[in-house]
């Protein structure tokens, strides 16, 4: 017999607790998608990187031809260029670290994949791939607050501590527990209650059924 609420209260602590779970469960599941996508972002500005890099080395390659044959003819100073040699092997020395941070990336990519290093993505990203959604929803800074899962499940473990407080509150009541079967004697003597057992504090409330009936 719940009189004070206190199966109530646990119940409502357990579903509290289902509840802090699953947006635990749903914040980790954002984190790891926007995770990906800030690593997928990162490896097509790393490719962007790298082959804008390489066009930049090739035109300093040709400029470089270019006056190593005029300093053959005479038309230009041997310090010019050997500075456009030194121009260009500070260019082509970026490459090897832009690779390095791609390689890291892809690594990342397959860890959140749930794949080793080794294996093959299959797929690669670019900045000419990615798009922005045309149209995004429209939602109140407080609506957008209240969406995050942190803030829900904050909010359910709070709901569960509440709870466990009811369910503290109503131990410290007496517990009812109340059984009773009704018989007669002889055949001609009223029926009478016959109580089975009834926990601490129940005392006036089996006096209660008792007047009750020889009442009625």
């Amino acid at each position: 017999m719940d009189v004070f609420g206190g199966t109530r209260r646990q119940i409502e602590a357990l579903t509290a607790q289902t509840d802090y779970q699953r947006f635990q469960l749903e914040a980790a599941y954002l984190s790891l998608t926007a995770n990906v996508v800030t690593a997928a972002v990162t490896e097509a500005s790393l490719r962007a990187q790298i082959a804008a890099t390489k066009e930049i080395i090739e035109i300093e390659t040709q400029e470089l031809e270019v006056q190593q044959r005029q300093l053959a003819l005479g038309g230009a100073s041997k310090s010019g260029v050997l500075q456009q040699a030194a121009t260009l092997a500070q260019e082509r020395a970026t490459l090897p670290a832009l690779a390095k941070q791609l390689a890291q990336e892809r690594n990342l990519l397959a860890d959140f994949a749930g794949r080793f290093p080794s294996q093959y993505l299959g797929e690669s990203f670019d900045l000419d791939g990615l798009q922005l959604p045309q149209d995004l929803p429209v939602s109140l800074p407080s609506k957008l607050i209240e969406q995050r899962p942190d803030v829900r499940s904050s909010e359910a473990q709070l709901h569960n501590y509440s709870a466990e407080i009811g369910v503290a509150t109503s131990n410290q009541l007496p517990q009812l527990s109340l059984s009773a079967t009704y018989g007669s004697l002889g055949g001609r003597q009223p029926l009478q209650p016959r109580h089975g057992h009834l926990e601490r504090g129940s005392e006036p409330f089996a006096d209660a059924v008792r007047c009750r009936h020889l009442a009625a």
